[in-house]
């Protein structure tokens, strides 16, 4: 089950993995802090997940990212 994320919402998922915060992530990513919240509002709403350590719980479970 993919969760319809996009590839853009499955790097912000993998950074997110690594323990990076939203303003590193908009670095590696060449995108601004906000457009980087909005990916993570995104892939919380779609994984129905509240936090970063549930999405990232079910993102591992479903083999999204690697651990």
């Amino acid at each position: 089950k993919d969760f319809g994320l996009t590839a853009k919402e499955l790097e912000v998922l993998q950074l997110l993995g690594t323990g990076a915060t939203a303003s590193i992530m908009g670095k590696q990513l060449f995108l601004t802090e906000a457009t980087v919240k909005t990916h993570l509002a995104a892939i919380y709403r779609k994984l129905s997940a509240s936090n970063r350590a549930q999405a990232l719980s079910i993102a591992i479970t479903n083999k999204l990212i690697n651990e």
